[in-house]
This record gives C-alpha cells, structure tokens and sequence, in this order.
C-alpha cells in the first residue's frame, strides 16, 4: 500500500485537507464549549434541515476518533482526488456522508463524525485497487483486515454497552463505496447499480424524514422531540408544541406524559376533539392528571364530552390513587367543593387532602393547605380548618394571600356561628 502524502503536500489536495481541518477546527471549538448543535443530526431533520447529515461530520467525540477518521480520510481521500480530481472527491464526500448519516440518523439516535465517510472510500477503494491500474497500491489485505475486524469489533462495543458506534453509518459506507467502486469499473451493468445506490439514498432520505417513527429502533426515539414539545409548550407556542408532541407519541406510543402534553397543546388550539382523544390516551396509560381532567370534562360535560357522573368519579379516583399529590389535591377540592351530590363526598376529600399535604413533609404547598383547609370545612371540622388556613397563608405568594383571607374569614364565620349555637344548647 502507498505511502500517504506528506503534509507538505496539502495544497496539491484541497478537498481531503479542507474535511480534515474543517474536522479538527469544529471538533476543538466544539470541545472549547463553543455551541454547534446546529450541525448535529437531531429531529431538525424532519424539519427540513437535511444539511446537518452532511455537516455532522465534521464534530467528533473523543481525540482517538477524531485522529482515526482523519488519518485515514487522508490515507484513502487523496488517493480520490489525485485521480479524479476535486469535484468528483467533494462530491464523493457528500454522497458518502448523506447516504451513511441518513440511514444511522433513520434507525439510530444518529451519530457525529466521519466514520461513514471513511468507509466509504475504504469500499470504494477496495474495488478499485483490484479493477484499475491507477488505484493498484492504495489498499492491502492488512488495511482491509482491519477495516472488517474493527466494523465487527464495533459492533461488540455497542451491543455490550462498552461503547456506542455509529455502526448502520460504518455499513451503508461501506455498501456504497462498494456498489460507486462496481458502477465505474463495470459501465454495462452500471445503470443497474446506479440505480441501486439511489434506491438506498432516496431509502435513507425517507427513513430519516418522514419514516422515521417507523423504522427507528433507538431506546430514545421520540425523547428529543418530546422534550422539545415541552419546551414549546412551556414557552406557549403551541402549534410547534402540537407538531413535536405528535412526533414523539409516533415514536412512543405508550408515553402517557406526551400524550397529555399534547392533550394540552390541542386544548389551547382550540382543537377540543383531539385534546380529549389525546387526554383519554394518557389517561388510560396511568397519567394522573390527565385522569383527574378527565373527570372534570365529564363532571361539567364539556369539551365534546357528555355529562357523566359515574365517568367523572371513575377518573378521579383513578387520578388520586396514582399518589400523585397534585392530583390528590385537585380531586380532594372537587369532593370537598362540587355542588352535584353525586360528586360531593366530604370524607374522601379530607382522605386525599391529607395524603397530599403528608407526602410533601416538611415543605408543604400552601394551596394543597388550602385545599386541605376546605376539606375540614366541609366536614364541619371549622376549629381545624381556622388553623390550617393560617398556615397556607403564611406561607403563600402575595398573590395567593388574598383568596386564602377570604376563606379564613368563611371558615371563622362558620367556627363563630358553630361556637354559639353549642353555648345556646
């Protein structure tokens, strides 16, 4: 096998020493904390932003990375160019890193670094150097050994958890630069293999976009979008939190705390239909208080739902028993305060109102307080319910204290009014 150039000899290779230092130069700024996630692969890409499985690599992960990739980037890329000059090698490189970033972006969390297009040239070269005398002594047996020992180790290091790889990325490589190395030795069977390599493209282009929740086999599939649909939901941009949430439920359709986000972001839409059906999905999942919304839905039949009182205690009871406390909360002030004697159950308002107030310990919330306040009251318990309001009022908000004055003076009016009526007898 041929020597490399030497470094002296960059100039004569602009297109293989640019990826390099294009390579090293984000890959330090990147390591210096300065922000390149916009040339990552990430859920961008189903936004449009195919750039990125070109641009991802040029970020790598580690110092050993990033010197394998562009040791041998310039071991097998200046070969290329040498003979083919530097468009074909520019566009080689492009082709390369689409058609391995989109097919490790499809089934995997998607990867960084110029592994894929690595194993490209190496394919490709390996064709070549046994079908045309210029390419004679740019590959041995001792490099392929290594090329197919270390995609095998690889995929050991992943499998045990050791280290993750970009294997899909390493193969589709590989299969390209193969199948591009057999289309320009062997021109009567090449319209066939060119139109292999673009069904594997066009394959990947899709798989990465629109066919990704299909086909993406990541333990984090739909995180990232989900995630994001939050942040946008936080934020009040609904319609790109609906989007996202969509995306992430797609993804993972057994995340009941997607489904109710996107509950909430179809609510604020104005999409009421689709805010229910996602609500009932959470629901149905486990999520707290997309039961305890649910029973409000059916408690005031609204939001396209029928009143349904059996409904409506169902789900809260579902919500409470979750030992969420912000639903024990919600459900205990819905017993303690509903006018429909059908929902009004002053006991197991206390019950959950209590639980929520114990499970926070030292750092009660002072509208849970509130809550459990009003859930004496409702019993008759007026001398405790005085007592708790004081404690949620001193330790509410300025904005919360006035609502929780207003209850202490009913809650004192009741103790007064009970005071005297047990002095009459």
């Amino acid at each position: 096998m041929d020597a490399p150039p030497k470094l002296s000899e960059i100039p004569h290779y602009p297109v293989v020493a640019g990826t390099a230092l294009l390579a090293i130069g984000t890959t330090t700024a990147w390591w210096a904390k300065v922000d390149v996630s916009p040339l990552f692969e990430s859920a961008m890409i189903r936004r449009g932003e195919l750039w990125r499985l070109v641009t991802s690599i040029f970020p790598h992960l580690g110092i050993l990375h990033l010197a394998f990739n562009v040791y041998w980037l310039w071991v097998f890329g200046t070969s290329i160019e040498r003979v083919y000059g530097h468009a074909k090698t520019a566009a080689l490189i492009v082709f390369f890193a689409v058609g391995s970033g989109s097919l490790e972006f499809a089934f995997s969390a998607g990867g960084a670094g110029l592994s894929g297009v690595g194993y490209g040239f190496f394919g490709l070269l390996w064709i070549l150097a046994s079908r045309d005398p210029r390419f004679r002594d740019s590959m041995d047996r001792r490099t392929v050994e290594l090329f197919i020992g270390w995609f095998f180790l690889c995929i050991v290091t992943t499998v045990t958890n050791i280290m993750p790889v970009g294997n899909t990325a390493h193969g589709a490589g590989a299969v390209l630069g193969i199948l591009t190395g057999l289309a320009i030795t062997m021109p009567r069977r090449r319209a066939l293999i060119v139109a292999c390599l673009g069904v594997i493209v066009l394959f990947g282009l899709w798989a990465a976009t629109l066919g990704r929740p299909r086909v993406n086999l990541s333990r984090a599939s739909g995180y990232e979008e989900g995630q994001w649909g939050y942040e946008a939901l936080v934020a009040q941009h609904y319609q790109d939190a609906a989007r996202w949430l969509h995306d992430a439920v797609t993804y993972r359709p057994e995340a009941a705390e997607d489904w109710y986000d996107l509950g909430i972001a179809y609510q604020h839409l104005g999409n009421t239909t689709a805010a229910v059906g996602a609500y009932r999905k959470a629901a149905d999942l486990g999520e707290a208080n997309a039961q305890y919304f649910l029973g409000v839905m059916y408690t005031d039949g609204g939001e396209g739902l029928t009143k349904d009182d059996a409904q409506a205690l169902y789900w809260f009871r579902k919500a409470a028993d979750q030992g969420n406390n912000e639903a024990q909360n919600n459900v205990a002030w819905t017993y303690a305060t509903s006018s429909d004697p059908a929902i009004r159950n002053p006991a197991a308002a206390l019950d959950y109102a209590r639980k929520a107030v114990s499970s926070e310990k030292d750092n009660p919330d002072p509208s849970h307080l509130d809550t459990l306040a009003e859930a004496y009251y409702a019993n008759g318990q007026h001398e405790e319910a005085v007592k708790t309001e004081q404690q949620a009022i001193a330790l509410a908000s300025s904005d919360e204290q006035p609502a929780f004055q207003k209850n202490l003076e009913r809650y004192r009016h009741a103790l007064q009014e009970q005071t005297r009526r047990r002095s009459g007898k």
